[in-house]
């Protein structure tokens, strides 16, 4: 056997059916909750929800714009995460940390993922914590 879909006996076609897409009211559902969660765990934490973050929820995650790194760093300290860098071409770097919202009933509340992002020039430096929680 050289190939290992060579296998002896019968072939079995396995069809698999794509994600049933949300609709607009599930979906619209599921972004009310994920902005509670995040304003929930904001709330509850002291987390940074200043005029210098924009806040998008989505059906699967919140999505957090910051211009600052220590936006970054509160929540790293407060939830913990990975984050992962983005080289961009114009001389700047893309830090997103990839963390959850706080809960205290799973079943009722679940987990949300957040994302939050600062761009900051490449050369700019950032606290230990930060570069040291980069996914390898």
């Amino acid at each position: 056997m050289t190939n290992p879909t060579d296998l002896p006996g019968r072939s079995v076609l396995v069809m698999t059916l794509p994600k049933a897409a949300l609709s607009f009211a599930d979906t619209q559902a599921a972004r009310e909750r994920n902005e509670s969660n995040y304003e929930t765990t904001v709330s509850y934490h002291g987390l940074p929800a200043s005029s210098h973050i924009a806040v998008q929820a989505t059906a699967d995650a919140v999505l957090v714009t910051a211009t600052d790194i220590d936006v970054i760093a509160e929540w790293l300290f407060v939830q913990g995460g990975t984050v992962t860098t983005v080289d961009l071409p114009s001389g700047q770097t893309v830090w997103t940390l990839h963390t959850k919202t706080w809960t205290d009933s799973p079943v009722k509340f679940p987990e949300i993922p957040v994302h939050v992002t600062v761009v900051l020039p490449s050369t700019e430096s950032v606290m230990h914590e930060i570069a040291a929680a980069v996914a390898a």
